[in-house]
């Protein structure tokens, strides 16, 4: 398994496509901690593709390449809406190789807060030789959820809070590993995060809805996928009543 880990520069503020092609092997990649491609697998030579908003500058990168062939490879590419589908340059990345070859127990997950409610979805990223138990705790005082296979569970959160959620990893040795995440489960509409509905919230809606970037689950007030004006009137209305929760 070869691993590269650091930092990818990217030239300006815009929605990126990454393109990952192989002929064999499996593929994930995180860029600040959003899911680009994860456990995508190729037996055959493919393309695959994902976007994200990106700002410009140096953002965390990482890309784990899993092979079984000794001379299978993968190429990444990227375009953005003034640059043409190319090859990521070599300058554009800091991040050296690390060849393993066998994996450590390394528990990881990301989650996704499905529109401005407070269900959330864990998606299992952890790495490991012969990993046998998956113990998730979410952190809201519910009893953990313990499988013996990868799992993506689903959870729903009784209220708007912050939450410190918790994978813990064991493989056949007993070993363990453990990988913990604060999950954000916000005030819908309050996508500053100062734990209240304002003027400003509606703002920053508006100008997310006038650039089409689709960053914050807060935004999308009325769960119906999209950040539109809709959603930052909804936030005006409530301000005016005085109305900070659900």
């Amino acid at each position: 398994m070869a691993v590269w880990s650091g930092q990818i520069y990217v030239p300006g503020n815009d929605t990126y496509t990454f393109y990952v092609a192989s002929e064999e092997g499996t593929v994930d990649m995180k860029i600040n901690r959003t899911d680009i491609f994860s456990n995508r697998i190729f037996s055959d030579p493919a393309e695959a593709n994902s976007s994200t908003y990106l700002c410009k500058g140096w953002n965390n990168f990482a890309i784990w390449y899993h092979h079984t062939t000794g001379n299978a490879s993968f190429v990444l590419s990227w375009e953005n809406s003034t640059m043409s589908k190319q090859v990521v340059p070599d300058k554009n990345m800091r991040t050296p190789r690390t060849e393993l070859a066998s994996l450590p127990l390394n528990a990881f997950f990301s989650y996704t807060v499905h529109g401005s409610g407070t269900n959330v979805s864990f998606t299992d990223l952890s790495l490991g030789d012969n990993i046998t138990e998956w113990r998730w705790n979410f952190g809201d005082g519910m009893p953990d959820e313990s499988y013996n296979a990868s799992t993506n569970p689903d959870h729903t959160y009784n209220r708007v809070g912050v939450y410190n959620a918790t994978l813990t990893v064991v493989n056949g040795t007993g070993g363990m590993n453990t990988h913990s995440e604060w999950v954000d489960v916000p005030i819908p509409g309050d996508v500053n995060h100062d734990g209240r509905l304002s003027a400003a919230d509606a703002v920053l809606i508006l100008q997310m809805a006038a650039c089409g970037i689709n960053i914050d689950h807060a935004a999308d007030v009325n769960s119906d996928g999209a950040i539109t004006s809709l959603d930052a009137l909804m936030v005006s209305q409530a301000v005016m009543k005085g109305v900070n929760d659900e």
